[in-house]
């Protein structure tokens, strides 16, 4: 309320709160607009550095991979990070799920299922319904990739589906190892083949025998699983480019073959167009005695390839395979734990990350940025292309191979925005308050100082002080200096108007006044009126006895003592006629009023003698109707009273003696009551125009006595 109090009494003010909203409102706009486009700018950027390390990342990537240096990519992307620490840089497979992860802290030991935790504290194979811990315990061909001589490497869980098992335990092998040898060809290690299908022979009791022929019907790898019979298989299936399974008699019992269909991961080594069977995998397998599952069996193929891909260094087609064994049905899922007791892998995949999925879903990066102020940061993910070089290990499609994840820290850019922006307020802050400073010091000296004197002169003029004026007021100046002009010609006219009035009547000055505003109207008015006339007796004498200035300086005298009289009864002055004054009474009491002034101008006049004075006044009293109005020609006119009362007035007046005051009959009558003064009759007057005489009183001051 104060300030609202302030702006509407003070134009400084208003101005100042204008200036400051529309200045500072552009201002505002403009810094905002100037900051945001900065930011912008300097985000374009931010994301520019970002793809640009995303890109460079992906190189390497990309390069140890078809290096066949995949184990070494974990220690690139820690080196990468350990040089760039405000970067976040993760690598995820076709899955969506994260690969070549630093390893996190070990879990706690209640963190760790009770199964893991018992069988890496014992070392001992545990069941516990359809869940199965086997321990993945080292051997000295592991030294050459954990050199640290540990006994176990990990603990693997799977869960069995038994009523599927139990149906379909040969497919479920065969394909198990099916895949073992894809990988372990994958890895280009073939070398290691026959000692696979050997020790799975060991390990899972079940596979009597496992041997590959190439398209010509040659042994290639391991053992002859049968006769003559199984080599007409294989060559049928050749023939026939079947990528179908078939089961054939052999000579220890039946026989699993799996056509190897060329594929695009088999470029690398392999000229054959894709789809071309390139060999046979043949699978003895002994007759069950029962139909139960034996899990054995299951575990000893899965445990045993899990076994040839780690020494085949190709650690990442663990993931491969463990997912391609819980699909074949035999088992819900499988989960691989190292020895600390942390996850390494599971079949039950967490869901990919938004923006990863994203990726692999469209096969095309996104840029974005996430968070804000000192959580903000630049976010690019860019698709791992599935390239001619990538196929030995993923096979083919267009489909990404994976995605890599680059999150750069932009606090320090997020701060410089806010630096910028704070800055621009600032310097708008700064520019509007210099604007507003030499503004307000303007405006005080071209504006509101010369306002604030035109205001101090009508001031002045409204308390009746007509000698003020503004300085600097100039009718070529500005519009300041043109309004100060215009009150000091209005200022003038007042004091003109003022000293006008002072050789007119009240009634005059008033009549001027409605004739500015609607003209003169000449035509008088009938009004209930006392008038007054007053006359110096002895006055020629002394003007021809005495220079003329002693002359004007006693009449002045005299006639000003007589008009302060009139006035504090309320009388109105109409007309000085040499040494005669006219006055005029109207209203309540009007009689009373100017019989009272006339008994007290005989005295004043005495008093205002001086030594050698001897001259004194009569006055006359009449009342009655008279007309009122402007009177004159259009060049002059005088605004008076006319009529017998007037007249007789006069007449009055003329027949007064010095010191006497003589009134009519109806002015007796109505100032009868007065008690300071007596009414004493008179001879009555002869009066011009009139037939018979008029009734005539002497007024005069009660004797104390009286």
């Amino acid at each position: 309320m104060r300030l609202l109090g302030l702006v509407s009494r003070h134009m400084i003010a208003k101005i100042f709160l204008a200036v400051a909203l529309v200045v500072g409102a552009v201002l505002l706009v403009q810094a905002v607009r100037d900051a945001r486009r900065e930011a912008e700018t300097l985000k374009r950027e931010t994301r520019k550095s970002t793809e640009a390390i995303a890109r460079m990342i992906i190189g390497a990537v990309e390069h140890s991979m078809l290096a066949g240096e995949g184990i070494q990519v974990k220690a690139l992307i820690e080196e990468l990070v350990e040089r760039v620490p405000q970067a976040d840089i993760q690598v995820f497979d076709q899955r969506g799920v994260r690969v070549f992860a630093p390893p996190g802290p070990p879990p706690s030991p209640g963190d760790i299922p009770p199964g893991v935790r018992a069988t890496l504290e014992d070392e001992q194979r545990r069941v516990d319904g359809d869940l199965v811990h086997l321990p993945i315990r080292s051997d000295e061909r592991c030294r050459d990739c954990h050199p640290d001589g540990a006994a176990l490497r990990g603990v693997l869980a799977i869960e069995l589906d038994r009523q599927a098992c139990t149906g379909g335990l040969e497919g479920a092998l065969a394909r198990l190892v099916h895949d073992g040898f894809v990988h372990v060809m994958t890895a280009r290690r073939s070398e290691l083949i026959n000692d696979y299908f050997a020790e799975l022979s060991r390990a899972a009791p079940t596979v009597r025998a496992a041997g590959v022929f190439d398209r010509d019907g040659d042994l290639a790898f391991g053992v002859e699983p049968g006769g003559p019979e199984v080599t007409a298989a294989v060559a049928e299936l050749v023939a026939a480019r079947s990528p179908d399974p078939r089961e054939v008699p052999g000579d220890a019992g039946p026989v699993e073959l799996i056509p190897l269909v060329m594929q695009d991961r088999c470029v690398a080594c392999h000229r054959d167009k894709p789809g071309v069977v390139r060999g046979v995998l043949a699978l003895s397998l002994a007759p069950r005695a029962g139909q139960g599952c034996v899990t054995e069996e299951l575990e000893g193929v899965i445990d045993t390839s899990l076994r040839y891909i780690m020494l085949s260094q190709l650690g990442r087609r663990i993931a491969d395979f463990l997912d391609a064994a819980a699909a074949t049905g035999a088992v819900r899922a499988l989960a691989l734990y190292d020895r600390e007791g942390r996850s390494y892998w599971t079949t039950r995949h967490e869901p990919a990350p938004p923006h990863v999925a994203e990726v692999l879903r469209a096969g095309a990066g996104v840029a974005r940025f996430l968070g804000e102020g000192e959580s903000e940061r630049s976010l690019v993910v860019e698709p791992l292309a599935n390239r001619p070089g990538c196929m030995r290990c993923h096979g083919g499609g267009d489909e990404p191979r994976g995605a890599v994840s680059v999150s750069l820290s932009t606090a320090m850019a997020a701060r410089a925005r806010a630096d910028t922006l704070e800055q621009r307020a600032y310097f708008s802050a700064g520019t509007l308050l210099a604007i507003l400073v030499m503004l307000v010091g303007l405006l005080q000296y071209f504006v509101l100082r010369p306002v604030r004197a035109i205001g101090d002169v009508a001031d002045a003029v409204s308390q009746g002080d007509l000698g003020a004026s503004v300085e600097r007021a100039n009718p070529e100046g500005d519009e300041v200096a043109r309004l100060g002009y215009r009150i000091n010609h209005m200022v003038s006219g007042l004091r003109t108007k003022s000293q006008l009035e002072k050789f007119v009547s009240r009634g005059a000055a008033r009549a001027a006044e409605g004739a500015a505003l609607s003209g003169v109207a000449r035509q008088g008015e009938r009004r209930a009126a006392t008038v007054l006339f007053s006359d110096v007796r002895g006055f020629t004498a002394f003007s021809e006895a005495v220079a003329p200035e002693a002359v004007v300086e006693m009449l002045n005298r005299v006639l000003d003592a007589q008009a302060r009289v009139v006035h504090r009864h309320g009388g109105d002055i109409d007309k000085f006629v040499g040494d005669e004054l006219m006055a005029v009474f109207q209203g309540e009491r009007a009689e009373e009023r100017a019989v009272r002034a006339a008994v007290e101008m005989v005295a004043a006049v005495h008093e205002a003698r001086v030594a050698g004075e001897s001259f004194a006044v009569g006055v006359g009293v009449a009342a009655g109707e008279v007309v009122y109005g402007a009177m004159g020609s259009e060049e002059r006119m005088d605004f008076t009273v006319i009529g017998d009362v007037v007249n007789t007035g006069a007449r009055l007046c003329s027949s007064a003696l010095g010191d006497q005051v003589l009134v009519t009959e109806a002015v007796a009558r109505a100032a009868a009551s007065l008690q300071e003064i007596e009414l004493v009759p008179h001879a009555p007057l002869e009066v011009k125009g009139k037939r018979a005489a008029v009734p005539v009183f002497e007024a005069r001051r009660r004797s104390a006595g009286g």
